[in-house]
């Protein structure tokens, strides 16, 4: 009887195995090429799609564009935990530093919209930011803390090699780096324009990030992007660009 039993479990956990306990996902019809997203990837290497918000939450902010007033101050150490922008801490634009434990950053905007989550430790140790009135600022860690001082709207400057380095965080085209094209070496570059409307460029060829500067970029696996005065990069791990 027992036998009989296990036989019987057996074989209905095959029959589960192949019928499915998971529901369906493709309802048959079928698919339908975006010739928009296409050319815009083939054309610009840019993505296009409806579900680019669940990769890059920031496309949904209206409060992104445009710098805030900021000058080089004290350093704070803070604790994990939540900071209200105009209460707990004061707007500006912030460095953060985490130098002995790991832990993670995320910048949400006054609607709630996540705008950066930053793994920041011992490899990306610190990130560049603005905090806006009305902004929160979580810094997750088991048992890190964060560092964090306000600093001025200085503008990146290039390398030797024509290179910049872009740590993780926001940084405001005409204020922050440069207007012009560049080459992009690392995988994405995101970009909230003045307007409001995105563009993400896609570089099938680049690393996922960079912690440390190349001695020379190379063209042939980069992609050729254009920034704007105005646009708001945003970028959750260090981006590395070459002036052209």
């Amino acid at each position: 009887m027992k036998r009989a039993i296990i036989l019987l479990m057996v074989f209905g956990l095959a029959g589960c195995g192949y019928t499915g306990l998971m529901p369906e996902t493709y309802d048959g019809e079928a698919f339908v090429k975006n010739e928009a997203a296409i050319n815009a990837y083939q054309e610009d290497k840019l993505l296009f799609a409806d579900d680019i918000a669940e990769r890059f939450p920031f496309v949904d902010s209206s409060e992104l564009s445009g710098t805030v007033e900021s000058s080089a101050g004290a350093t704070m150490t803070l604790e994990p935990g939540t900071y209200k922008v105009g209460e707990d801490l004061a707007p500006g634009r912030y460095r953060g530093t985490v130098m002995e434990n790991a832990g993670a950053i995320v910048v949400e905007d006054g609607a709630g919209i996540r705008i950066l989550e930053i793994s920041i430790g011992l490899e990306t140790p610190s990130a560049q930011f603005d905090l806006k009135p009305g902004y929160t600022l979580t810094f997750k860690s088991r048992d890190g803390e964060l560092d964090i001082s306000q600093i001025g709207n200085d503008m990146m400057e290039a390398s030797a090699t024509r290179s910049i380095m872009l740590p993780a965080g926001t940084y405001t085209v005409g204020t922050h780096i440069e207007s012009g094209k560049y080459w992009l070496a690392t995988e994405s570059l995101p970009i909230m324009g003045e307007s409001g409307e995105h563009r993400i460029y896609w570089n099938v060829d680049g690393t996922y990030r960079n912690y440390g500067q190349m001695e020379a970029l190379d063209p042939e696996s980069s992609v050729s992007v254009q920034i704007n005065s105005g646009d708001t990069i945003v970028s959750d791990y260090n981006i590395e660009l070459g002036r052209q």
